[in-house]
């Protein structure tokens, strides 16, 4: 893909998510990247980030730059506040 469509791409969907606060612009941006385009489509994306990101809005460059560090460390947490189910010990009752 052209690199110019990719910066248009990439500005459109930063102007969408732009009127969102900030750090759900960015979380939205980047998971909408992820799955939305085609692996060598990001492949490129992040080249053009990496050659200065001439052309691209910097909400945009701001969320790549975080995406492309890689996920985040996962917690064991819950979210529901539950806790874990616990195993069974002994032998099951015959």
């Amino acid at each position: 893909m052209e690199k110019e469509v990719l910066i248009q791409m990439a500005n459109q969907v930063t102007a969408f998510w732009s009127v969102y606060p900030k750090g759900e612009a960015l979380e939205s941006i980047a998971r909408h990247i992820h799955s939305s385009w085609e692996p060598r489509m990001r492949d490129e994306m992040k080249t053009i980030i990496d050659d200065g990101g001439q052309g691209l809005a910097p909400l945009f460059v701001e969320a790549m730059k975080d995406y492309f560090k890689g996920p985040k460390t996962p917690t064991k947490s819950n979210p529901s506040g539950a806790s874990e189910p616990k195993p069974k010990t002994g032998s099951p009752a015959a």
